[in-house]
């Protein structure tokens, strides 16, 4: 299909944008998108966690000391990337040093994702070997993969049926963003998982340069095709953040950006829960190492976000997803040092609370007394 009839089709389809509540976007609702906690797995570049079943297992269960019974942790996994050594998935990392990458790391990311043993079938195996011991989650556990950037004007990415394609051209962007959704799908396909569901795919800028104004809304159009949703997580104040629906994305979640800069007063958080609020976005939390190597500055500001997201009303009725900084609760939930293993309990049991609050309204919606 060329880009002209995605376009006039994409005009014409008439859609219905997920209502907020209390204008945020839903802790949960039937229709997806509609995973309440979702953490970002870095996962496919070099030097990242190859992510085992035992390296994802304290993402995907978590022994309430509370009642002292094991729970499903996590409802939403997303297995992001954004670039592999100096090849840039998004266009403006690497502060302009990186080159973009071509098909063959395009292909290389989804092979990483999907490698036996690690990646999205690794939390297969480690959702299959909880279910054995805690029976079936209430809900499905979701994965979003990542679809990267075809960067504009880079004329090396490589062929497709012959052609060269050059990312000036917009349909040569989407035939890339294609070709890409069709090989992850049949990746997905051949793993056949059974105790996953795939959700759809998130954007690797996070912000919306005018080329990808262009874009975005024909890769919505392909993506809904496949019966499939399109995610964001936009960073603070980014170009195009309050348009996302616009934009043709199912769900966006606005980065405060608070914790990583010291100097930043805790205000920053209301305003981001106020945007958030007047766009009908989720909200992400943001932590990551430095609350281990440096508590007395950072972990301050890891409660910062607890207090604010509860005075807010987010923890009971917003979705959320969670920047961990690529392996932090896993090195949480390990360590031996009290404090520190405390963070875990923290963002596990507030994860938890949430959960119970998605499975009741999940409860609700499907009894025989609903209307």
């Amino acid at each position: 299909m060329t880009v002209a009839v995605f376009a006039t089709a994409f005009l014409r389809l008439q859609t219905t944008p997920a209502v907020a509540a209390d204008g945020f976007f839903p802790l949960w609702q039937k229709k997806p998108p509609n995973a309440a906690d979702t953490v970002l797995i870095y996962q496919g570049g070099s030097g990242r966690l190859p992510w085992t079943p035992a390296q994802l297992a304290p993402y995907v269960s978590y022994r309430d000391p509370r009642d002292g019974r094991e729970k499903w942790l996590f409802d939403g996994f997303l297995f992001i990337e954004y670039h592999d050594q100096n090849r840039t998935f998004s266009e403006g990392e690497g502060g302009g040093n990186w080159t973009p990458a071509d098909k063959q790391i395009w292909r290389r990311l989804l092979d990483k994702n999907f490698e036996p043993g690690h990646g999205v079938a690794a939390l297969e195996q480690c959702c299959a070997e909880t279910q054995k011991r805690l029976g079936p989650p209430l809900r499905p556990r979701q994965v979003i993969l990542t679809l990267p950037e075809p960067i504009v004007n880079f004329t090396n990415w490589g062929e497709l049926n012959g052609h060269k394609l050059d990312f000036s051209v917009l349909a040569d962007r989407v035939a890339a963003c294609q070709w890409y959704i069709g090989q992850a799908l049949e990746k997905w396909r051949m793993l056949a998982p059974k105790h996953l569901e795939l959700a759809g795919f998130y954007f690797v800028p996070e912000h919306a340069s005018p080329p990808n104004r262009q874009l975005l809304p024909l890769l919505s159009r392909i993506l809904h095709e496949h019966g499939l949703c399109f995610f964001w997580i936009p960073y603070w104040r980014a170009a195009g953040a309050g348009d996302w629906r616009a934009l043709g994305f199912d769900l966006a979640s606005q980065q405060p950006n608070y914790f990583f800069h010291p100097g930043l007063p805790s205000s920053r958080l209301q305003e981001a829960c106020d945007f958030a609020r007047g766009h009908g976005m989720g909200l992400e939390m943001e932590f990551d190492d430095r609350v281990i190597s440096q508590p007395r500055t950072f972990a301050p500001r890891f409660d910062a976000y607890l207090k604010a997201f509860a005075d807010n009303g987010v923890k009971a009725s917003v979705s959320m997803s969670y920047y961990e900084g690529g392996g932090t609760i896993l090195r949480l939930a390990r360590s031996k040092d009290k404090a520190l293993h405390g963070y875990y309990d923290r963002i596990a049991q507030w994860v938890l609370d949430r959960q119970r609050s998605a499975d009741e309204q999940f409860r609700r919606a499907n009894s025989k007394q609903s209307p």
